[in-house]
């Protein structure tokens, strides 16, 4: 089935997915930092302490996490995406008003939880779940409002942060989560979906029995796996979060990178639909080896370019792995684990990741107070990518073997 028409037969699932991705915007890396200047000077912060607090913040979000995650399991979609949609404007709203440092840290923390954490994860997780033949193209479509938030909203705070002030800008996040995000996802996604014959089509994949939590945490092949999963998040979030303060260190203007994000998500939206027709038609196994060396290769042309006009080359390579990250990660959870117990076991993926991307920004802000300036430090993490993909293409067999659960 081609894209156009898979996406017209199943487009309500579809869109509800997209739309609980691009709800997540407001809790993500790539829009806080957009306000990062504005908090640090609110309360006196250096990059190291603001670094250290959302770090904080987002660690306390992964461990809860580990338990709010399979609450997917048991709760219909649409009640656990909207439930998530209400609290999550209810932190925009608070980050709004918070007026000390315990308040905004309280703030990244529910932001961190709810928008990074819980709303991709309720999409993905629905997506691997409703759709099985076609489950690489159902999770690389519903990437597109991940992708759409990360293109259009960063570029609009810098807008009119300057008209608006940061805290209504807040405000106005909120608003749109309770009036628009909030009443069209309730629409989309009060009907459930059943794999259509998913047991008689040859190009179903997954185990016979599936596995239960603490049966994959017991896999090697699933902390592999993870050391790579967390690789694309965790560097890309220091790489968001840290932006102002590389393109200070590089003498760019403070647009430079934040205009090369519609261009990084359009092709992240083109890399994310080739993996999800690759993903049906080899296995998301096949593709792992492949999908941190883009990372690896962008990290060290931002640490080597000097010049402005080329930092879109770096771009491109990130647009590339983080095109291809969240559907090849959520259809290999399926493919090798099944999809009974999948909201328990994205939820150590998911708390994993925001662990990972927790860690980035304080690391490598207390990096940078000690002398580690952002360019020697990418050097480390792409060399991390290529040592790392180079195990997983020498493991391959092993990653891709189907097999159920030991007893």
């Amino acid at each position: 089935m081609k894209f156009m028409e898979f996406f017209i037969s199943n487009a309500r699932w579809i869109l509800g997915g997209m739309l609980l991705g691009f709800g997540s915007s407001f809790g993500q890396t790539f829009f806080i930092a957009q306000f990062s200047a504005e908090l640090r000077a609110a309360y006196g912060l250096s990059h190291g302490e603001f670094g250290s607090l959302y770090m904080a913040a987002t660690l306390a979000s992964a461990f809860c996490f580990i338990w709010v995650g399979k609450i997917v399991d048991y709760v219909p979609t649409v009640v656990v995406g909207c439930g998530a949609l209400i609290v999550l404007a209810g932190f925009t709203f608070f980050m709004a008003w918070q007026d000390s440092v315990i308040m905004l840290g309280l703030c990244l923390f529910g932001l961190r939880l709810f928008g990074q954490g819980s709303l991709p994860h309720i999409s993905q997780t629905a997506m691997a779940r409703w759709f099985n033949a076609s489950r690489g193209k159902a999770l690389s479509l519903a990437n597109f409002g991940n992708m759409l938030g990360e293109a259009m909203l960063p570029l609009v705070a810098v807008a009119l942060m300057a008209a608006l002030g940061w805290r209504n800008l807040w405000l106005l996040a909120g608003a749109s989560l309770l009036l628009g995000f909030l009443p069209i996802s309730y629409l989309l996604l009060r009907k459930d979906r059943s794999p259509q014959n998913p047991s008689a089509t040859e190009m179903a994949r997954g185990p016979v029995t599936s596995w239960q939590r603490g049966q994959v945490i017991r896999d090697w092949r699933f902390w592999l796996a993870m050391a790579a999963a967390i690789a694309v998040p965790t560097f890309m979030t220091g790489v968001m979060f840290h932006q102002v303060q590389l393109m200070e260190a590089k003498g760019w203007a403070r647009t430079t990178i934040p205009a090369l994000l519609p261009l990084y998500a359009g092709l992240g939206a083109v890399f994310s639909l080739s993996a999800g027709a690759l993903i049906d038609r080899f296995s998301a196994a096949a593709l792992l080896p492949m999908m941190i060396i883009p990372l690896g290769c962008g990290l060290l042309a931002l640490s080597a370019i000097e010049a402005e006009s080329l930092v879109f080359l770096a771009m491109v390579c990130f647009a590339l792995s983080m095109g291809c990250w969240g559907a090849v990660m959520s259809a290999y959870l399926a493919e090798t684990f099944g999809t009974m117990y999948l909201g328990g076991i994205r939820a150590v993926y998911t708390a994993l990741v925001v662990f990972g991307s927790a860690m980035a920004p304080g690391v490598m802000g207390l990096l940078v107070d000690y002398g580690v300036s952002l360019s020697e430090q990418f050097i480390y993490c792409a060399v991390y990518c290529f040592a790392l993909s180079l195990a997983l293409y020498l493991m391959r067999g092993a990653m891709q073997a189907q097999k159920e659960p030991a007893t």
